[in-house]
């Protein structure tokens, strides 16, 4: 599996090699806009920001929070942009000698656009997008391993890979123009699948517009993005959009939770449910569940009747859920189940996923991304429900500059599982550390676990490891897969596994 240990430079490049030439007469007839003058002007990409203009593309000018984009197309030109895509108040701001296509919502035309320009390259293989609250990156390489690592393509919060290659991460869904040239380096790459982290900011902002996915699974749905979703109807409905015709061509509706079962009710494609708790509602469903300490074994069944074994190196029961998802979309999608199940039990982890790491230590060591409170609660109960003896030493932390309500409650789960809590920090930004410690503290305090503050983030992971006996189990939980720590003064270069490697060492 391709590993972000280092953030390898990419051996391709994150536009295709082939040159794609369209003009803006054609592409005005494609957006229906307006053919401009000079509609026989050529462009040969897409970009939304001036620093990732190539000569030849198309500058897309969106208004922003603080300002229009159209401000800097005289900059994206002086780069080698040859026209640019804007709305009528940025077309004002254009230079006069620049051509322009005028649209009402460029944000929403660029991906059409930038599909348009690729010759809709996510045509060309099966395409499965996900969402929900967690599991996303982990359901992804669930996807890409049943179809075959080698042949796959996964794009999400831990980066993009193209078979071995990898992209260091910029957003869990790139931009629309990112996002089709990387489909389009995959066709070069000749892959037959790709696995796209669909988060509610993309659907809303339109990075997944111009194309529809073969498949769009919708996991679950828990506390986050309160700073952008005022309410959690309202990020509900952001994550409802994934199934709806313009996006996706079925919906694989997980129906174990409560979001699940409205969305399955009406979601405005074909739906097919799943249920990793057996519920015989749902048209795929997963039987003989065993859990342990290093994987999961079971039967999933098939709306046809057909039940084939399953295996998986990775704990924790929310991953049979997530199993049976990607099998679901893969085999709605037209593969054959029987031929997904070698790959899923081959997947040694997903980094940064329940990741257990042997740096010679006595006790268990893993490191998690669980960032909110029901990722927090599935992965201490999986740990607590695979590996009952000995203690459970979680270390936790908030960050800051960000949807502050979820942080008692994090604390509060945290708490509930682990026998000793160590609160510390975890990107912290601009906020007060001490004051989102003792939020998480505040959470926490109604429980009978230990609870220690050390808010330097390796003294905590240090003491937690100190603590550690034989039969127990530390989980540094958080970053997961992140290289940074961000501080009041900037970011800091830190890997959680790193750094759990050295404070074993110096036990």
């Amino acid at each position: 599996m391709p590993s972000a240990s280092n953030y390898p430079a990419p051996r391709l490049d994150s536009r295709p090699v082939e040159t794609f030439t369209a003009t803006l007469g054609d592409l005005a007839a494609r957006l229906d806009a307006a053919v401009p003058a000079a509609a026989g002007t050529r462009f040969t990409g897409v970009a939304l920001a001036t620093d990732q203009v190539r000569p030849g593309d198309l500058f897309l000018g969106i208004r922003g929070a603080k300002a229009h984009g159209a401000r800097f197309a005289a900059k994206a030109v002086e780069a080698g942009a040859t026209a640019v895509l804007t709305d009528a108040e940025g077309a004002a701001l254009v230079p006069e000698d620049v051509p322009t296509v005028v649209v009402d919502d460029p944000r929403r035309s660029a991906g059409p656009a930038s599909a348009f320009l690729y010759r809709d390259p996510a045509a060309s293989m099966t395409s499965i997008g996900i969402t929900g609250t967690q599991g996303k990156t982990t359901t992804a390489f669930y996807v890409a391993a049943a179809a075959g690592l080698q042949r796959s393509g996964t794009i999400g919060s831990i980066g993009t890979t193209v078979g071995d290659d990898f992209f260091p991460p910029v957003l869990t869904t790139p931009e629309a123009p990112e996002l089709q040239a990387m489909f389009a380096v995959m066709r070069e790459q000749q892959l037959s699948t790709v696995a796209v982290e669909a988060s509610s900011h993309a659907l809303v902002l339109g990075r997944v517009d111009g194309f529809a996915f073969d498949a769009g699974v919708f996991l679950n749905l828990g506390h986050d993005h309160r700073d952008y979703h005022p309410t959690q109807a309202d990020y509900f409905a952001a994550k409802a959009l994934l199934l709806t015709p313009e996006h996706a061509k079925v919906g694989i509706v997980d129906i174990d939770s409560h979001w699940g079962r409205v969305l399955a009710e009406q979601a405005s494609v074909p739906v097919r449910t799943v249920s990793a708790s057996g519920s015989t509602a749902a048209d795929w469903r997963a039987e003989q569940v065993e859990l342990r300490a290093h994987g999961s074994s079971f039967v999933i069944r098939s709306p046809r009747g057909e039940r084939v074994p399953f295996s998986t190196q990775l704990t924790g029961a929310f991953n049979v859920n997530n199993i049976l998802a990607a099998v679901a979309a893969l085999v709605e999608s037209g593969r054959e189940l029987a031929d997904l199940a070698p790959g899923i039990a081959a997947l040694p982890s997903v980094e940064g996923r329940l990741q257990r790491f042997d740096f010679g230590q006595p006790f268990t060591a893993i490191v998690d991304s669980a960032h909110k409170p029901e990722a927090i609660n599935a992965a201490l109960r999986a740990i607590r429900t695979t590996s009952p003896e000995g203690r459970l030493i979680a270390v936790l932390g908030a960050n800051g500059n960000r949807d502050a309500a979820k942080r008692r409650m994090m604390g509060r789960f945290a708490a509930m599982l682990a026998d000793v809590l160590v609160i510390t920090d975890d990107n912290p930004y601009d906020d007060d550390p001490a004051e989102i410690r003792a939020t998480l503290i505040d959470g926490a305090r109604s429980s009978s676990a230990e609870i220690v503050e050390i808010g330097d983030r390796r003294e905590a992971m240090a003491a937690a490891v100190r603590m550690a006996r034989p039969e127990d189990t530390v989980v540094i939980l958080g970053k997961g897969h992140e290289r940074y720590h961000a501080l009041a003064g900037g970011e800091i270069a830190w890997y959680d596994p790193d750094v759990l490697r050295e404070v074993i060492e110096a036990r």
